[in-house]
Protein backbone atom coordinates (compact mmCIF):
# COMPACT_ATOMS: atom_id res chain seq x y z
CA UNK A 1 0.00 0.00 0.00
CA UNK A 2 1.73 2.92 -1.44
CA UNK A 3 -0.27 5.91 -0.85
CA UNK A 4 1.55 7.31 2.02
CA UNK A 5 4.89 7.18 0.43
CA UNK A 6 3.72 8.65 -2.56
CA UNK A 7 1.44 11.69 -0.80
CA UNK A 8 4.44 12.36 1.14
CA UNK A 9 7.05 11.61 -2.01
CA UNK A 10 4.71 14.28 -3.73
CA UNK A 11 4.42 17.25 -1.10
CA UNK A 12 8.52 17.07 -0.11
CA UNK A 13 9.31 17.33 -4.42
CA UNK A 14 6.93 20.73 -4.09
CA UNK A 15 8.89 21.59 -1.18
CA UNK A 16 12.36 21.31 -2.68
CA UNK A 17 11.25 22.92 -5.38
CA UNK A 18 9.49 25.50 -3.83
CA UNK A 19 13.25 25.77 -2.07
CA UNK A 20 14.71 25.96 -5.15
CA UNK A 21 12.12 28.99 -6.45
CA UNK A 22 10.30 27.08 -9.28
CA UNK A 23 6.92 28.68 -9.61
CA UNK A 24 3.47 27.02 -10.23
CA UNK A 25 4.61 23.25 -10.18
CA UNK A 26 5.03 23.28 -6.28
CA UNK A 27 1.18 23.67 -6.33
CA UNK A 28 0.55 21.35 -9.17
CA UNK A 29 2.53 18.41 -6.89
CA UNK A 30 0.74 19.50 -3.79
CA UNK A 31 -2.39 19.22 -5.72
CA UNK A 32 -1.90 15.68 -6.50
CA UNK A 33 -0.77 15.15 -2.77
CA UNK A 34 -3.96 16.16 -1.42
CA UNK A 35 -6.18 13.92 -4.04
CA UNK A 36 -4.60 10.45 -3.79
CA UNK A 37 -4.57 10.81 0.47
CA UNK A 38 -8.20 11.28 -0.22
CA UNK A 39 -8.35 8.11 -2.00
CA UNK A 40 -10.03 5.13 -0.28
CA UNK A 41 -8.38 2.44 -2.45
CA UNK A 42 -4.66 1.34 -2.66
CA UNK A 43 -2.94 3.20 -5.65
CA UNK A 44 -1.63 0.50 -7.16
CA UNK A 45 -5.07 -0.38 -8.25
CA UNK A 46 -5.71 2.55 -9.71
CA UNK A 47 -2.40 2.23 -11.89
CA UNK A 48 -3.27 -1.29 -13.04
CA UNK A 49 -6.77 0.18 -14.41
CA UNK A 50 -4.61 2.67 -16.05
CA UNK A 51 -6.73 5.12 -13.85
CA UNK A 52 -4.26 7.52 -12.35
CA UNK A 53 -5.01 10.30 -14.95
CA UNK A 54 -8.28 10.36 -13.88
CA UNK A 55 -7.48 11.49 -10.08
CA UNK A 56 -7.68 15.24 -10.11
CA UNK A 57 -4.31 16.83 -10.22
CA UNK A 58 -2.85 13.73 -11.67
CA UNK A 59 -1.68 15.10 -15.64
CA UNK A 60 1.05 13.70 -17.65
CA UNK A 61 3.98 13.83 -15.97
CA UNK A 62 2.83 13.14 -12.27
CA UNK A 63 1.16 9.69 -13.52
CA UNK A 64 4.29 8.75 -15.16
CA UNK A 65 6.33 9.27 -11.69
CA UNK A 66 3.60 7.67 -9.74
CA UNK A 67 3.95 4.50 -11.82
CA UNK A 68 8.01 4.49 -11.76
CA UNK A 69 7.84 4.46 -7.81
CA UNK A 70 4.71 1.85 -8.21
CA UNK A 71 7.22 -0.85 -10.03
CA UNK A 72 10.49 -0.02 -9.14
CA UNK A 73 9.98 1.35 -5.36
CA UNK A 74 12.50 4.87 -6.19
CA UNK A 75 11.96 7.55 -8.24
CA UNK A 76 15.20 8.99 -10.05
CA UNK A 77 13.44 12.78 -10.43
CA UNK A 78 12.95 12.64 -6.49
CA UNK A 79 16.38 11.19 -5.98
CA UNK A 80 18.29 14.12 -8.76
CA UNK A 81 15.94 16.60 -7.13
CA UNK A 82 17.83 15.62 -3.29
CA UNK A 83 20.98 15.92 -4.74
CA UNK A 84 20.89 19.53 -6.24
CA UNK A 85 19.38 20.54 -3.24
CA UNK A 86 21.59 19.85 -0.29
CA UNK A 87 18.61 19.77 2.49
CA UNK A 88 17.39 17.10 4.37
CA UNK A 89 14.00 18.47 3.32
CA UNK A 90 12.28 15.42 4.89
CA UNK A 91 13.85 15.58 8.14
CA UNK A 92 13.54 19.71 8.59
CA UNK A 93 9.81 19.42 7.13
CA UNK A 94 8.86 16.82 10.37
CA UNK A 95 9.50 20.09 12.85
CA UNK A 96 6.31 21.77 13.52
CA UNK A 97 6.27 25.81 12.26
CA UNK A 98 8.77 24.96 10.27
CA UNK A 99 7.80 24.96 6.75
CA UNK A 100 9.69 25.60 2.90
CA UNK A 101 9.71 29.16 3.23
CA UNK A 102 11.69 29.08 6.05
CA UNK A 103 13.66 26.38 5.29
CA UNK A 104 15.03 27.78 2.06
CA UNK A 105 16.00 31.35 3.56
CA UNK A 106 17.85 28.71 6.36
CA UNK A 107 19.43 27.39 3.92
CA UNK A 108 20.39 30.49 2.33
CA UNK A 109 21.44 32.56 5.02
CA UNK A 110 22.59 29.99 7.18
CA UNK A 111 23.32 26.83 5.14
CA UNK A 112 20.99 24.95 7.63
CA UNK A 113 20.31 21.65 5.84
CA UNK A 114 19.53 19.29 8.97
CA UNK A 115 18.19 19.49 12.25
CA UNK A 116 21.59 18.99 13.73
CA UNK A 117 22.74 22.12 11.86
CA UNK A 118 19.23 23.85 13.26
CA UNK A 119 20.48 22.88 16.70
CA UNK A 120 23.71 24.60 16.45
CA UNK A 121 22.23 27.60 14.97
CA UNK A 122 19.74 28.25 17.54
CA UNK A 123 22.20 27.13 20.71
CA UNK A 124 24.49 30.52 18.93
CA UNK A 125 21.46 32.35 18.87
CA UNK A 126 21.86 32.59 15.07
CA UNK A 127 18.43 32.44 13.62
CA UNK A 128 17.48 36.16 15.41
CA UNK A 129 19.20 37.68 12.62
CA UNK A 130 17.12 36.43 9.84
CA UNK A 131 13.48 38.40 8.98
CA UNK A 132 10.98 36.26 10.11
CA UNK A 133 12.62 34.38 13.01
CA UNK A 134 11.81 36.93 16.12
CA UNK A 135 12.16 35.78 19.84
CA UNK A 136 7.83 33.48 18.69
CA UNK A 137 9.72 31.58 16.51
CA UNK A 138 12.91 30.82 17.72
CA UNK A 139 10.93 29.67 20.89
CA UNK A 140 8.37 27.29 18.60
CA UNK A 141 11.05 25.48 16.82
CA UNK A 142 12.82 24.88 19.88
CA UNK A 143 9.59 23.35 21.25
CA UNK A 144 8.87 21.43 17.80
CA UNK A 145 12.65 20.26 17.99
CA UNK A 146 12.17 18.81 21.65
CA UNK A 147 8.58 17.49 20.83
CA UNK A 148 10.11 15.90 17.32
CA UNK A 149 12.86 14.09 19.77
CA UNK A 150 10.16 12.79 22.16
CA UNK A 151 7.52 12.01 20.09
CA UNK A 152 7.23 8.08 19.40
CA UNK A 153 6.44 7.52 16.16
CA UNK A 154 2.88 7.33 15.24
CA UNK A 155 0.70 7.39 12.29
CA UNK A 156 -2.77 9.69 11.53
CA UNK A 157 -5.63 6.69 11.34
CA UNK A 158 -6.02 7.93 7.93
CA UNK A 159 -2.52 6.95 7.05
CA UNK A 160 -2.93 3.85 8.90
CA UNK A 161 -6.56 2.90 7.56
CA UNK A 162 -5.41 1.79 3.84
CA UNK A 163 -2.66 -0.72 5.25
CA UNK A 164 -5.01 -2.27 7.74
CA UNK A 165 -7.77 -3.40 6.05
CA UNK A 166 -5.83 -4.27 2.75
CA UNK A 167 -3.63 -6.79 5.60
CA UNK A 168 -7.31 -7.85 6.84
CA UNK A 169 -8.00 -8.46 3.05
CA UNK A 170 -5.12 -10.48 2.23
CA UNK A 171 -5.34 -12.44 5.64
CA UNK A 172 -8.62 -13.29 4.54
CA UNK A 173 -8.33 -14.47 1.03
CA UNK A 174 -6.59 -17.44 2.64
CA UNK A 175 -8.67 -20.47 2.96
CA UNK A 176 -6.82 -21.14 6.01
CA UNK A 177 -8.13 -18.04 7.69
CA UNK A 178 -11.65 -18.66 9.13
CA UNK A 179 -12.31 -15.32 10.37
CA UNK A 180 -10.14 -12.01 10.95
CA UNK A 181 -10.36 -9.07 12.82
CA UNK A 182 -8.35 -5.41 13.69
CA UNK A 183 -8.51 -4.77 17.08
CA UNK A 184 -6.29 -1.71 19.42
CA UNK A 185 -6.56 1.78 19.67
CA UNK A 186 -6.96 1.61 15.70
CA UNK A 187 -10.23 0.09 15.90
CA UNK A 188 -11.44 2.32 19.23
CA UNK A 189 -11.12 5.22 16.42
CA UNK A 190 -8.14 6.97 17.93
CA UNK A 191 -7.06 9.87 15.78
CA UNK A 192 -3.56 8.30 15.53
CA UNK A 193 -2.02 4.84 16.00
CA UNK A 194 1.40 3.34 17.03
CA UNK A 195 0.98 -0.01 15.50
CA UNK A 196 -1.59 -2.65 13.94
CA UNK A 197 -3.12 -5.57 15.83
CA UNK A 198 -4.60 -8.30 13.85
CA UNK A 199 -6.46 -11.45 15.39
CA UNK A 200 -7.55 -14.39 13.06
CA UNK A 201 -9.27 -17.87 13.78
CA UNK A 202 -7.30 -20.81 11.73
CA UNK A 203 -7.01 -24.41 12.56
CA UNK A 204 -3.77 -24.09 10.89
CA UNK A 205 -1.79 -20.98 12.38
CA UNK A 206 1.46 -21.53 10.61
CA UNK A 207 0.56 -21.12 7.48
CA UNK A 208 -1.80 -17.84 8.26
CA UNK A 209 1.74 -17.08 9.97
CA UNK A 210 3.42 -17.64 7.07
CA UNK A 211 1.23 -15.58 4.61
CA UNK A 212 1.38 -12.62 7.18
CA UNK A 213 5.23 -12.09 7.13
CA UNK A 214 5.25 -12.67 3.50
CA UNK A 215 2.58 -9.59 2.46
CA UNK A 216 4.08 -6.89 0.22
CA UNK A 217 6.10 -3.84 1.46
CA UNK A 218 7.37 -5.51 4.65
CA UNK A 219 10.82 -4.27 5.53
CA UNK A 220 11.86 -6.71 8.45
CA UNK A 221 9.91 -9.66 10.13
CA UNK A 222 10.67 -8.82 13.85
CA UNK A 223 9.28 -12.02 15.26
CA UNK A 224 7.38 -15.06 14.05
CA UNK A 225 6.13 -18.23 16.08
CA UNK A 226 3.24 -20.22 15.71
CA UNK A 227 0.29 -17.76 16.38
CA UNK A 228 2.26 -14.98 17.07
CA UNK A 229 4.10 -12.76 14.66
CA UNK A 230 5.10 -9.01 14.13
CA UNK A 231 6.38 -7.36 10.93
CA UNK A 232 7.46 -3.39 10.31
CA UNK A 233 6.73 -2.24 7.20
CA UNK A 234 8.94 0.21 5.01
CA UNK A 235 6.78 3.03 6.02
CA UNK A 236 7.57 2.28 9.20
CA UNK A 237 4.13 0.85 10.95
CA UNK A 238 4.19 -2.12 12.70
CA UNK A 239 2.00 -4.48 12.70
CA UNK A 240 1.09 -7.67 15.07
CA UNK A 241 -1.25 -10.55 14.28
CA UNK A 242 -2.10 -13.54 16.76
CA UNK A 243 -3.49 -16.54 15.21
CA UNK A 244 -6.25 -18.19 18.10
CA UNK A 245 -9.14 -20.76 18.43
CA UNK A 246 -12.49 -19.82 18.11
CA UNK A 247 -13.13 -20.51 21.65
CA UNK A 248 -11.33 -17.50 22.71
CA UNK A 249 -11.42 -15.32 19.68
CA UNK A 250 -14.04 -12.67 21.15
CA UNK A 251 -12.41 -12.70 24.73
CA UNK A 252 -8.80 -11.69 23.00
CA UNK A 253 -10.51 -8.74 20.44
CA UNK A 254 -12.17 -7.42 23.73
CA UNK A 255 -8.73 -7.66 25.87
CA UNK A 256 -6.48 -6.34 22.35
CA UNK A 257 -9.20 -3.63 21.59
CA UNK A 258 -8.76 -2.17 25.14
CA UNK A 259 -8.42 0.47 26.07
CA UNK A 260 -6.21 -0.86 29.34
CA UNK A 261 -8.24 1.61 31.55
CA UNK A 262 -11.36 -0.21 30.36
CA UNK A 263 -9.83 -3.98 30.48
CA UNK A 264 -8.64 -3.21 34.23
CA UNK A 265 -12.26 -2.44 35.08
CA UNK A 266 -13.82 -5.69 33.48
CA UNK A 267 -11.48 -7.38 35.53
CA UNK A 268 -12.91 -6.01 38.58
CA UNK A 269 -16.07 -6.68 37.84
CA UNK A 270 -15.16 -9.89 37.02
CA UNK A 271 -13.35 -10.78 40.31
CA UNK A 272 -16.15 -9.61 42.50
CA UNK A 273 -18.31 -12.19 41.33
CA UNK A 274 -15.47 -14.94 41.80
CA UNK A 275 -14.13 -15.15 38.22
CA UNK A 276 -11.54 -14.27 36.10
CA UNK A 277 -11.37 -12.39 32.66
CA UNK A 278 -8.40 -12.50 30.53
CA UNK A 279 -7.56 -12.81 26.49
CA UNK A 280 -8.02 -16.73 26.59
CA UNK A 281 -11.92 -16.34 28.16
CA UNK A 282 -14.00 -15.31 31.48
CA UNK A 283 -13.76 -18.15 33.67
CA UNK A 284 -15.15 -19.17 37.25
CA UNK A 285 -12.25 -20.51 39.53
CA UNK A 286 -12.70 -22.71 42.24
CA UNK A 287 -9.70 -23.41 45.09
CA UNK A 288 -9.72 -26.09 47.24
CA UNK A 289 -6.82 -27.48 49.59
CA UNK A 290 -5.08 -30.47 49.11
CA UNK A 291 -2.42 -32.64 51.75
CA UNK A 292 -0.01 -33.91 49.54
CA UNK A 293 2.43 -36.41 51.14
CA UNK A 294 5.91 -35.24 52.37
CA UNK A 295 4.79 -31.69 52.16
CA UNK A 296 4.30 -29.75 55.45
CA UNK A 297 1.68 -26.97 54.00
CA UNK A 298 -1.38 -27.93 52.14
CA UNK A 299 -1.39 -27.09 48.49
CA UNK A 300 -4.08 -25.05 46.58
CA UNK A 301 -5.14 -26.28 43.65
CA UNK A 302 -6.91 -24.31 41.26
CA UNK A 303 -10.21 -25.37 38.64
CA UNK A 304 -11.49 -22.89 36.12
CA UNK A 305 -14.36 -23.26 34.54
CA UNK A 306 -15.03 -21.39 31.04
CA UNK A 307 -17.92 -19.26 31.04
CA UNK A 308 -17.74 -17.19 28.16
CA UNK A 309 -14.97 -15.73 25.48
CA UNK A 310 -16.34 -16.51 21.76
CA UNK A 311 -17.54 -13.14 21.22
CA UNK A 312 -17.44 -9.56 22.78
CA UNK A 313 -21.23 -9.40 23.39
CA UNK A 314 -21.06 -12.94 24.86
CA UNK A 315 -18.06 -11.61 27.58
CA UNK A 316 -20.33 -8.22 28.44
CA UNK A 317 -23.51 -10.21 28.99
CA UNK A 318 -21.96 -12.35 31.40
CA UNK A 319 -20.33 -9.65 33.00
CA UNK A 320 -24.04 -8.25 32.97
CA UNK A 321 -23.49 -5.07 30.70
CA UNK A 322 -24.55 -3.96 27.30
CA UNK A 323 -22.41 -4.37 24.77
CA UNK A 324 -20.12 -1.63 24.67
CA UNK A 325 -18.88 -0.25 21.18
CA UNK A 326 -15.07 -0.30 20.82
CA UNK A 327 -14.73 3.87 20.31
CA UNK A 328 -17.04 4.30 24.13
CA UNK A 329 -14.14 2.04 25.67
CA UNK A 330 -11.93 4.38 27.56
CA UNK A 331 -13.21 4.18 30.96
CA UNK A 332 -15.34 7.19 31.27
CA UNK A 333 -18.05 6.39 32.89
CA UNK A 334 -19.00 3.64 30.09
CA UNK A 335 -19.20 0.38 32.31
CA UNK A 336 -21.79 2.49 34.62
CA UNK A 337 -23.77 3.23 32.07
CA UNK A 338 -23.89 -0.48 30.94
CA UNK A 339 -24.58 -1.62 33.81
CA UNK A 340 -27.60 0.78 33.81
CA UNK A 341 -28.54 -0.18 30.60
CA UNK A 342 -28.21 3.73 29.87
CA UNK A 343 -25.34 3.69 26.59
CA UNK A 344 -26.33 6.17 24.31
CA UNK A 345 -27.46 5.26 20.68
CA UNK A 346 -24.71 6.26 18.91
CA UNK A 347 -24.78 7.76 15.57
CA UNK A 348 -24.03 5.85 12.34
CA UNK A 349 -23.33 6.65 8.77
CA UNK A 350 -26.90 6.22 7.90
CA UNK A 351 -27.84 9.00 9.98
CA UNK A 352 -25.72 11.62 8.71
CA UNK A 353 -27.35 13.36 5.61
CA UNK A 354 -24.46 15.37 4.57
CA UNK A 355 -21.41 17.47 5.35
CA UNK A 356 -20.78 21.00 5.73
CA UNK A 357 -17.27 23.25 5.49
CA UNK A 358 -15.96 22.35 2.19
CA UNK A 359 -13.49 24.35 -0.18
CA UNK A 360 -13.81 24.93 -3.97
CA UNK A 361 -11.70 26.70 -6.45
CA UNK A 362 -13.17 29.94 -5.45
CA UNK A 363 -10.39 30.17 -2.25
CA UNK A 364 -8.12 27.00 -2.25
CA UNK A 365 -10.04 24.22 -3.41
CA UNK A 366 -9.03 21.49 -6.25
CA UNK A 367 -12.49 21.53 -7.79
CA UNK A 368 -15.14 24.05 -9.22
CA UNK A 369 -18.68 24.42 -6.81
CA UNK A 370 -20.37 22.03 -9.42
CA UNK A 371 -17.71 19.35 -9.00
CA UNK A 372 -18.19 19.17 -5.77
CA UNK A 373 -21.55 19.16 -6.08
CA UNK A 374 -21.90 16.35 -8.34
CA UNK A 375 -19.20 13.96 -6.53
CA UNK A 376 -21.78 14.91 -3.63
CA UNK A 377 -25.03 13.34 -5.41
CA UNK A 378 -22.62 10.14 -6.54
CA UNK A 379 -22.42 9.78 -2.75
CA UNK A 380 -25.91 10.05 -2.33
CA UNK A 381 -25.42 13.21 -0.26
CA UNK A 382 -28.87 15.20 0.65
CA UNK A 383 -27.13 18.50 1.37
CA UNK A 384 -23.70 20.16 1.18
CA UNK A 385 -22.01 23.37 2.42
CA UNK A 386 -19.42 25.03 0.33
CA UNK A 387 -17.71 27.33 2.71
CA UNK A 388 -14.87 29.01 0.80
CA UNK A 389 -12.10 31.27 2.68
CA UNK A 390 -12.80 34.72 3.06
CA UNK A 391 -10.18 36.96 4.62
CA UNK A 392 -6.46 37.55 5.11
CA UNK A 393 -5.21 34.24 6.20
CA UNK A 394 -2.33 33.53 4.08
CA UNK A 395 -3.87 31.22 1.43
CA UNK A 396 -3.98 31.95 -2.01
CA UNK A 397 -6.90 33.39 -3.65
CA UNK A 398 -9.17 34.19 -0.66
CA UNK A 399 -12.46 35.96 -1.24
CA UNK A 400 -13.32 39.22 -0.86
CA UNK A 401 -16.30 41.16 -0.31
CA UNK A 402 -15.95 42.17 -4.52
CA UNK A 403 -16.00 38.28 -5.45
CA UNK A 404 -18.43 37.16 -3.09
CA UNK A 405 -21.22 37.99 -5.56
CA UNK A 406 -19.56 36.11 -7.80
CA UNK A 407 -18.92 32.74 -5.83
CA UNK A 408 -22.89 32.88 -4.64
CA UNK A 409 -24.19 33.07 -8.44
CA UNK A 410 -21.95 29.95 -8.99
CA UNK A 411 -23.66 28.16 -6.25
CA UNK A 412 -27.05 29.32 -7.27
CA UNK A 413 -26.37 27.97 -10.86
CA UNK A 414 -24.77 25.19 -9.60
CA UNK A 415 -27.96 24.32 -7.57
CA UNK A 416 -29.78 24.17 -11.16
CA UNK A 417 -28.15 20.82 -11.77
CA UNK A 418 -28.34 19.00 -8.71
CA UNK A 419 -30.90 17.29 -6.49
CA UNK A 420 -28.44 17.72 -3.18
CA UNK A 421 -29.26 20.64 -1.50
CA UNK A 422 -26.61 23.26 -1.58
CA UNK A 423 -25.80 25.57 1.27
CA UNK A 424 -23.80 29.25 0.45
CA UNK A 425 -21.21 30.18 2.82
CA UNK A 426 -18.01 30.95 4.12
CA UNK A 427 -15.17 30.10 6.30
CA UNK A 428 -13.96 33.21 7.74
CA UNK A 429 -10.98 34.20 10.30
CA UNK A 430 -11.42 35.40 13.98
CA UNK A 431 -9.45 38.26 13.76
CA UNK A 432 -6.78 39.06 16.94
CA UNK A 433 -9.28 41.38 18.32
CA UNK A 434 -12.48 38.72 17.92
CA UNK A 435 -13.96 40.51 15.08
CA UNK A 436 -14.90 39.11 11.84
CA UNK A 437 -14.28 40.86 8.22
CA UNK A 438 -17.31 41.16 6.93
CA UNK A 439 -20.26 43.01 8.06
CA UNK A 440 -22.81 41.45 10.29
CA UNK A 441 -25.53 42.31 7.13
CA UNK A 442 -23.53 40.41 4.72
CA UNK A 443 -23.13 37.31 6.43
CA UNK A 444 -26.65 37.43 7.59
CA UNK A 445 -27.36 36.80 3.52
CA UNK A 446 -25.24 33.43 3.86
CA UNK A 447 -26.83 29.94 4.34
CA UNK A 448 -23.63 28.92 6.71
CA UNK A 449 -21.30 31.64 8.60
CA UNK A 450 -18.05 29.36 9.53
CA UNK A 451 -15.82 31.32 12.02
CA UNK A 452 -12.09 29.89 12.79
CA UNK A 453 -8.60 31.21 14.06
CA UNK A 454 -5.77 30.71 11.54
CA UNK A 455 -3.78 33.41 12.70
CA UNK A 456 -2.29 34.70 15.40
CA UNK A 457 -2.44 31.11 17.31
CA UNK A 458 -0.17 31.73 20.55
CA UNK A 459 -2.07 34.30 22.35
CA UNK A 460 -2.37 33.03 25.73
CA UNK A 461 -5.40 31.25 27.32
CA UNK A 462 -7.10 34.65 28.60
CA UNK A 463 -6.86 36.85 25.36
CA UNK A 464 -7.62 33.62 22.69
CA UNK A 465 -10.55 32.61 24.87
CA UNK A 466 -11.96 36.59 24.53
CA UNK A 467 -10.96 36.54 21.30
CA UNK A 468 -13.17 33.68 20.27
CA UNK A 469 -16.29 34.33 22.80
CA UNK A 470 -16.31 37.53 21.49
CA UNK A 471 -16.96 36.75 17.57
CA UNK A 472 -19.71 34.41 19.04
CA UNK A 473 -20.81 36.63 20.78
CA UNK A 474 -21.07 39.97 18.16
CA UNK A 475 -21.64 38.29 14.99
CA UNK A 476 -23.93 35.82 13.49
CA UNK A 477 -21.89 32.58 13.43
CA UNK A 478 -23.29 29.17 12.70
CA UNK A 479 -20.27 26.82 13.16
CA UNK A 480 -17.48 27.04 15.22
CA UNK A 481 -14.83 25.91 12.82
CA UNK A 482 -11.84 22.89 13.87
CA UNK A 483 -12.63 24.79 17.72
CA UNK A 484 -8.81 23.73 19.17
CA UNK A 485 -6.86 24.91 15.63
CA UNK A 486 -4.93 21.46 16.44
CA UNK A 487 -2.48 19.52 13.80
CA UNK A 488 -2.20 15.90 14.87
CA UNK A 489 1.57 15.30 15.31
CA UNK A 490 2.53 19.24 14.12
CA UNK A 491 0.90 21.47 16.14
CA UNK A 492 -0.44 21.88 19.72
CA UNK A 493 -4.10 23.17 19.91
CA UNK A 494 -5.24 26.75 20.85
CA UNK A 495 -4.74 27.81 24.99
CA UNK A 496 -8.52 27.86 25.15
CA UNK A 497 -10.85 27.84 28.30
CA UNK A 498 -13.23 25.16 26.45
CA UNK A 499 -15.60 25.49 29.41
CA UNK A 500 -16.18 29.20 28.61
CA UNK A 501 -16.61 29.03 24.96
CA UNK A 502 -19.20 25.61 24.72
CA UNK A 503 -21.03 27.54 27.31
CA UNK A 504 -21.10 30.93 24.82
CA UNK A 505 -21.61 28.55 21.96
CA UNK A 506 -24.59 27.07 24.08
CA UNK A 507 -26.04 30.41 24.92
CA UNK A 508 -25.69 31.88 21.02
CA UNK A 509 -27.06 28.83 19.49
CA UNK A 510 -23.53 28.32 18.02
CA UNK A 511 -22.84 24.62 16.68
CA UNK A 512 -19.16 23.23 17.59
CA UNK A 513 -17.49 21.85 14.53
CA UNK A 514 -16.28 17.99 14.43
CA UNK A 515 -13.40 18.18 11.42
CA UNK A 516 -12.99 15.09 9.79
CA UNK A 517 -9.93 16.46 7.61
CA UNK A 518 -7.37 13.65 8.70
CA UNK A 519 -4.80 16.08 9.84
CA UNK A 520 -7.30 17.92 12.44
CA UNK A 521 -9.88 15.36 13.47
CA UNK A 522 -11.22 18.42 15.71
CA UNK A 523 -12.58 18.42 18.25
CA UNK A 524 -11.39 14.98 19.60
CA UNK A 525 -13.61 12.35 20.86
CA UNK A 526 -13.28 13.37 24.94
CA UNK A 527 -14.06 17.44 24.42
CA UNK A 528 -17.40 16.20 21.94
CA UNK A 529 -18.75 14.76 25.11
CA UNK A 530 -17.27 17.64 27.07
CA UNK A 531 -19.44 19.96 24.76
CA UNK A 532 -22.56 18.01 25.08
CA UNK A 533 -22.58 17.52 28.56
CA UNK A 534 -22.35 21.35 28.68
CA UNK A 535 -25.62 21.37 26.22
CA UNK A 536 -23.99 21.94 22.63
CA UNK A 537 -24.65 20.31 19.98
CA UNK A 538 -22.34 19.62 16.95
CA UNK A 539 -22.08 19.46 13.20
CA UNK A 540 -19.76 17.13 11.29
CA UNK A 541 -17.93 18.73 8.59
CA UNK A 542 -15.02 17.80 5.87
CA UNK A 543 -12.53 20.75 5.13
CA UNK A 544 -12.81 18.98 1.71
CA UNK A 545 -10.59 20.59 -0.76
CA UNK A 546 -10.75 18.27 -3.74
CA UNK A 547 -13.95 15.31 -4.55
CA UNK A 548 -11.96 12.15 -2.83
CA UNK A 549 -11.69 14.39 0.71
CA UNK A 550 -15.61 14.33 0.44
CA UNK A 551 -14.86 10.50 1.46
CA UNK A 552 -13.60 12.21 5.01
CA UNK A 553 -17.31 11.45 6.22
CA UNK A 554 -16.03 8.49 8.73
CA UNK A 555 -13.46 10.44 10.33
CA UNK A 556 -15.86 12.82 11.15
CA UNK A 557 -18.32 10.23 12.56
CA UNK A 558 -15.16 8.45 14.43
CA UNK A 559 -15.07 11.61 16.74
CA UNK A 560 -18.67 12.10 17.33
CA UNK A 561 -19.36 8.82 18.15
CA UNK A 562 -15.87 8.53 20.33
CA UNK A 563 -17.53 11.67 22.13
CA UNK A 564 -21.13 9.67 22.77
CA UNK A 565 -23.09 11.81 20.29
CA UNK A 566 -26.62 10.41 19.34
CA UNK A 567 -28.51 11.47 16.27
CA UNK A 568 -30.08 14.66 17.97
CA UNK A 569 -26.74 15.59 19.07
CA UNK A 570 -25.73 16.28 15.80
CA UNK A 571 -27.17 18.86 12.77
CA UNK A 572 -26.24 16.34 9.89
CA UNK A 573 -28.47 14.18 11.19
CA UNK A 574 -31.61 16.55 11.36
CA UNK A 575 -34.30 17.02 8.96
CA UNK A 576 -33.82 19.47 6.69
CA UNK A 577 -36.67 21.88 7.14
CA UNK A 578 -35.46 21.76 10.71
CA UNK A 579 -31.78 22.20 9.68
CA UNK A 580 -32.36 25.14 7.99
CA UNK A 581 -34.24 26.99 10.81
CA UNK A 582 -31.40 26.30 12.90
CA UNK A 583 -29.23 27.98 10.79
CA UNK A 584 -31.15 30.95 10.31
CA UNK A 585 -29.69 33.80 12.12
Amino acid sequence: MKNLEIVQILNNIADILEIQGVEFKPNAYRRAARSIEGLAEDIAEVAGRGELRNIPGVGESIAEKIEEFIKTGKLRYYEQLKKQVKVNVEELNAIPTLGPKKIKLLYEKLHITDVADLKKALLKKKLQTLPGFGDETVKNLQKGIELLEKRPQRFLYAQALPLALDIARKLRQSKAVEKVDIAGSFRRGKETVGDLDFLAISKKPEEVMQRFTSLPDIDTVLAQGTTRGSVRFRNGLQADLRVLKEKEFGSALLYFTGSKDHNIELRKLAISKKWTLSEYGLFRVKSQKSKISGELEPTVQTNKKWLAGRTEEEVYKKLGLSFIEPELRENTGEIAAAQQKKLPKLITAKDVQGMFHNHTTWSDGNASVLEMAKKAEELQFRFLSFNDHYGHIGITNPLNERRLAGYLKAIEQAQKKTNVRLFSGVEIDIQKDGSLPLSRKKLQELDVVIASVHISTKMPEKEMTQRVVSALENYPVNILGHPTDRLLMQREPLALNLEKVFATAKRQNVFLEVNGSPGRMDLPGEQVKAALHAGCKIALSLDAHDPNHLGYGPFALQMARRGWAQKKDVLNCWALPKMEKALRK
